[in-house]
């Protein structure tokens, strides 16, 4: 149990000799967190509502993949909203144990959502029309409205596992420093964290490319017209959310080395971890630019309103004409 007791851990900006490092790295982090704030989350806030209320006006018309990519919009929006916890950086959120444990389960609810909606559209993509009885059935749960459901249900389990291995149960009212991920859990927080996430979503990712390159009979069908349209997209938001969460998660599991080693690192092993975080909340902001501007039912409601504008503008222009020939006559 020695490997539990996490009280001597510190961030190495408050106990760091090399006054230096601790100076320029809070200047990078803060620097990154004043644009993040200031141009991130607003544009993903703006975006994934759009696309959010562009999906619900259209509800009656979605196919499956646009309910998969709705679910990951509201997924986006939860996770923007959570990552102004961090707009304080350098300066950490001072809570009690409990406080940060909730934030930490709900930001880990939106963490292992997407990555299994992320797997659930790969799915119905790459292989629309197997004839692996199977991938049928997986396919046939996946595109009824009980598959985000069950989506969900997973991620409430993984993010309740990963929870219960922060070691703070006992001290629930105890003050602390706080991020979505805290300093002070079990390394078993990361490496499990890190499995029940990015590490089962690449093994199933590589398992779909074999499937792909060694059975093509098993997408002999053709796809339906919606998942077709949206393959774009569906590609976009995996890059996407493969390159983010490979950097922050690499993190992650470095975090997690340095606490078997009884080591608290340097502050450049902090600023990495603040930096991998406002990575990881930068996703959705991409993934919401992706859905607009790629997604077929989203691009042409942006497209109306703004043909919409431009028509409005243009009738205000022949009526000052017109008054002003008027006046002028």
């Amino acid at each position: 149990m020695g490997s539990h007791n996490m009280s001597w851990i510190q961030y190495p900006s408050h106990v760091s000799p090399a006054v230096e490092d601790v100076i320029a790295t809070q200047s990078i982090i803060s620097r990154c967190t004043h644009v993040y704030v200031a141009l991130c989350v607003p544009l993903s806030l703006a975006t994934g509502l759009f696309n959010l209320t562009t999906f619900v006006r259209c509800r009656a018309k979605l196919g499956v993949l646009d309910m998969q990519l709705s679910g990951l919009t509201v997924t986006g929006i939860l996770m923007t909203l959570l990552s102004l916890s961090a707009a304080s950086r350098p300066n950490y959120m001072l809570t009690t144990n409990l406080g940060c444990g909730v934030l930490s389960f709900f930001a880990n609810v939106c963490y292992f959502t997407a990555q299994y909606l992320q797997g659930a559209m790969l799915i119905l993509t790459l292989l629309p029309g197997s004839s692996c009885h199977l991938l049928w059935g997986i396919q046939g749960v996946l595109s009824s409205a009980a598959g985000l459901a069950t989506i969900g249900g997973c991620a409430i389990c993984s993010s309740l596992i990963v929870v219960a291995l922060l070691g703070t149960s006992g001290e629930l009212h105890r003050a602390t420093l706080c991020q979505v991920d805290p300093l002070t859990t079990w390394p078993e927080y990361e490496i499990v964290k890190f499995s029940l996430g990015f590490g089962l979503a690449l093994a199933f990712k590589l398992i779909l490319l074999v499937l792909c390159a060694t059975q093509p009979a098993w997408r002999a069908a053709p796809a339906q017209r919606d998942i077709a349209s949206a393959r774009g997209v569906v590609l976009t938001v995996v890059l996407n959310m493969f390159a983010c969460r490979l950097f922050y998660n690499m993190a992650l599991l470095q975090r997690a080395g340095r606490k078997l080693q009884r080591d608290m690192g340097s502050p450049r092993d902090e600023l990495l971890m603040n930096l991998a975080e406002l990575v990881l909340f930068g996703e959705s902001c991409i993934n919401a630019l992706a859905t607009l501007l790629l997604h077929k039912l989203c691009r042409l409601a942006l497209m109306g309103i703004l043909g919409h504008l431009t028509q409005r503008c243009r009738g205000r222009g022949v009526d000052n004409s017109v008054s002003l020939h008027r006046v002028a006559s």
